[in-house]
């Protein structure tokens, strides 16, 4: 919607520089069964009062323009009164210079205030002010407001950047303009269209900004022409070869009078201001930041708590008609992948008044200029080029699911912060960035995590205002429009954002802007392997996963079932750009492509660590499931085991349930709910084209069923004593080597741990034996906190192993005395 100011500016371009309208001349229709008279049109009046009852004016003769020594001034100062009843133009007053009041009405003689040339003459330039007045024929209208509530007075051309105040009820004594007029915001129109085709060529990208062909109308205080006085005189220097000596000295001599018309028109102001900005720390004034805030300009600012760049659409501010700016909204757009396309998004930032100086570097809106660079948090990078890295790999995930490891805060989707649409807060581990991916699987995610309309986590805009409307974004270089410009034209050069639109990073190659990377959005959707959940990833936190290779040589098993697993495991999972390569050897297509492996054994033998190292050994990602991501329910279980099949899928992944023992029981014909929950597995595995570890302790109870499904059944027998000696030496060397020289093992504790008695009467398995030794590492690390170096000693695992052995000696004294209870109850009933 226009605001008053456009209205009023818009008929100051369309009427008043042709038409003038005296006060015996003017009609008014009250009563809406009057005729106008014949040959009137409608007139609607500008200013910020509540519109009159319809007007109609009659066409005038042509308004005559000011001569000064006999030739019309390049910038001319007009000021046009308008009376409050009608709002009808009463008077008119020229000046070649800056009024510094605004003076009187003048009684009607007919009598006019100097010389004026012909109709065809005008200015360069034309600074038009309105004056809403009364005379002593036309009687204020009444305030709308209280005493206490003061109305603005913009700062205005007329009177040299001054900030008036105007309070309807003050003295005349307390406000320089008399306190019957009101005085609105001038407008600059500019006739030559010299200097209009020079315009055309300077402004490269300036959003709802238009130049009118024949008279351009610019609200003060004319911040399009600030912010490109620079390229108008290089354009000035510059011009086309084609342009005579004739025409490029008038354009040269109407910029010329623009630029100096700028300089005087906020003076001193400006030179301060610039000033301010040469300080060791660069300093600006709310009412002259604008300066800084020039469309197509790239800032800084924070969004979702993270430092990103922006490119500057346009600004809004409080500004209206009688109002002074009270905030600038920043309007920026930034790139982002929509799961399909990367498109240009849009979004707001609000820039508070403050007192004063302020320094720039801490603002909510930073200029690229006056960014203070923070290496260490950068990577020893200037911010523009560690941004134009991030960028890149923006663009290669963008590409394929990437297999990652994340360190730090997770971003919030939420203003608040809150866990809104996915997981939250700090979080280290291994993450499968897919941002297409996340627009078709998330909304299907199981109900045991939080459901988000895609668009919400991916475009983060939950809970922020509606962002601003998307702009035009030009794809080639202005160029001048001139006749003989016109007739020589050329090929059209491409602009900068002439690939910035709607971009495949799947077909179109990878674009060579720089600014591109340095925009686009620096974080992506990703699949959090440690909880099954999806969540927002800062780039800046990833980093390519360092797989353990040595892990499976570790792992203590029968070396007969290490190289069945190491070969149908490396073979499987060998393929092109990292895919799962299938095995196809069923007779219906996509059908039992896949490997499931069961592994049974007693708790703690290694079966869930197997699966583990097969991830580290393959460099592929583990996704651990247990019977809490399916539920136990047939209905939800085939969705839910769907939904994390084809995910594996997707990510060529290894997918581990361990715990499977309620979904592979035997079916009876007197338990449907079992049975059916039974077939649903059945029916998952048939199809499951990936890598299946399936892990049980009761494999006697399974459904003679699954033996056809399962490619690999390893059997995981009881560990001995020198199966405990191994897993202590490979724990206690693995725990060396990982601390890069912070802990150390003595030969005390290795001694102890493999064949101290007290530790092999407790029979610890491979989860317990793990469990503990972190124990002991825990208690190390409380005793070397002064020292800066951890020695875990006997001391340390003779103190566990006493804990755990007052626990063992508890539980089995519980579970005798509970067999004494039951044997004494039974005794009892006969």
């Amino acid at each position: 919607m226009a605001t008053k100011e456009d209205q009023a500016a818009k008929i100051a371009s369309e009427d008043i520089g042709d038409d003038t309208i005296s006060l015996a001349d003017s009609f008014v229709a009250t009563d809406r069964s009057v005729s106008p008279p014949p040959g009137a049109v409608p007139y609607i009046a500008p200013g910020p009062f509540p519109p009159p009852p319809v007007q109609w004016k009659q066409k005038k003769r042509k308004k005559r323009t000011l001569k000064v020594d006999g030739k019309v001034p390049d910038v001319l100062h007009v000021l046009t009164y308008y009376g409050w009843s009608h709002n009808e133009i009463i008077d008119t007053r020229q000046s070649d210079k800056a009024f510094t009041h605004i003076p009187e009405v003048r009684a009607e003689t007919g009598e006019e205030d100097d010389v004026y040339g012909k109709d065809a003459e005008r200015p360069v330039i034309e600074i038009l002010t309105q004056v809403y007045t009364c005379s002593a024929n036309t009687p204020p209208r009444p305030r709308r407001y209280p005493p206490n509530q003061m109305e603005d007075r913009p700062i205005t051309a007329a009177f040299e950047g001054i900030d008036y105040r105007y309070d309807g009820y003050a003295s005349d004594e307390e406000d320089p303009v008399s306190s019957g007029q009101r005085v609105v915001k001038p407008v600059m129109l500019i006739y030559s269209k010299h200097l209009i085709n020079a315009l055309k060529v300077a402004i490269k990208y300036y959003p709802f900004f238009n130049i009118n062909a024949e008279k351009t109308c610019i609200s003060s205080p004319f911040r399009v022409l600030y912010h490109h006085s620079e390229e108008l005189a290089a354009y000035r220097d510059n011009q086309p070869t084609a342009h005579s000596a004739e025409y490029a000295a008038t354009t040269a001599k109407h910029i010329d009078i623009l630029l100096e018309f700028l300089e005087k028109n906020l003076g001193t102001n400006l030179r301060r201001e610039e000033e301010r900005r040469q300080l060791a720390t660069p300093k600006a004034t709310f009412e002259l930041f604008w300066l800084l805030l020039k469309p197509g300009t790239v800032v800084y600012a924070k969004r979702y708590d993270i430092w990103s760049p922006f490119v500057i659409s346009s600004v809004n501010t409080g500004e209206n008609v009688g109002q002074i700016s009270d905030l600038y909204r920043v309007n920026c757009w930034f790139l982002e992948s929509n799961g399909a396309m990367v498109t240009r998004h849009m979004e707001s930032f609000i820039v508070r008044p403050w007192l004063g100086e302020q320094a720039i570097s801490s603002l909510p809106v930073i200029p690229e200029a006056y960014w203070v660079e923070d290496f260490a948090a950068q990577g020893g990078k200037p911010m523009r080029q560690y941004q134009i890295d991030l960028g890149r790999v923006y663009w290669e995930l963008l590409q394929r699911p990437t297999y990652m490891e994340h360190h730090g805060r997770l971003v919030s989707n939420s203003p608040d912060m809150s866990a809104a649409g996915g997981q939250t807060g700090f979080m280290n581990g291994r993450v499968v960035c897919d941002a297409s991916g996340f627009n078709k699987y998330h909304g299907s995610a199981p109900d045991t995590h939080i459901r988000v309309k895609p668009h919400e986590l991916n475009s983060n805009r939950r809970g922020l205002p509606r962002p601003p409307p998307k702009d035009h974004l030009p794809r080639s270089l202005p160029r001048c429009c001139c006749d003989v410009c016109i007739e020589n034209r050329d090929e059209d050069q491409l602009g900068p954002y002439s690939d910035f639109e709607d971009l495949d990073p799947l077909v179109d190659p990878a674009p060579d802007s720089e600014l591109y990377y340095l925009v686009l959005n620096k974080s992506i959707p990703g699949f959090i392997l440690g909880t099954r959940r999806w969540g927002h990833l800062n780039i800046a936190n990833l980093r390519p996963v360092q797989p353990n290779r040595d892990a499976f040589k570790y792992l203590v098993l029968e070396e007969e079932v290490k190289m069945t697993v190491k070969a149908l495991i490396g073979k499987f999972a060998t393929g092109i750009d990292g895919q799962l390569s299938p095995w196809g050897n069923d007779f219906v297509k996509n059908k039992g492509e896949g490997r499931i492996f069961l592994l049974h054994g007693s708790p703690g033998v290694g079966k869930t660590c197997t699966a583990e190292c097969v991830a580290e050994l393959t460099n592929r990602p583990l996704i651990s499931l247990t019977s809490g991501d399916l539920s136990t329910r047939s209905w939800s279980v085939e969705e839910h085991l769907n939904y994390f099949l084809e995910l594996g899928q997707r990510y060529g992944a290894l997918v581990l349930l361990d715990e499977a023992d309620v979904y592979l029981e035997r079916r009876h014909s007197a338990d449907i709910e079992r049975n059916g929950l039974v077939s649903v597995f059945l029916r998952a595995l048939e199809y499951y084209r990936g890598v299946l570890f399936l892990t049980t302790n009761r494999v006697r109870s399974f459904d003679r069923a699954f033996m056809s499904r399962i490619h690999v059944a390893l059997h995981y027998r009881n560990l001995r004593d020198e199966d405990r000696e191994r897993i202590w030496a490979s724990n206690f060397d693995r725990l060396e080597s990982e601390s890069k020289g912070q802990v150390h093992v003595s030969a005390a504790a290795r001694e102890f741990a493999r064949h101290g008695d007290e530790v092999r009467q407790l029979q610890w398995n491979g989860r317990e034996i793990r469990n503990n030794m972190q124990t002991a590492l825990a208690m190390a690390e409380a005793d070397g906190e002064d020292e800066g170096v951890v020695m875990l000693a006997e001391k340390h695992l003779r103190a566990v192993v006493k804990m755990s052995k007052g626990f063992k000696d508890y539980m089995n004294r519980r579970v005798r005395d509970d067999s004494e209870l039951e044997l004494s109850d039974d005794e009892s009933d006969y």
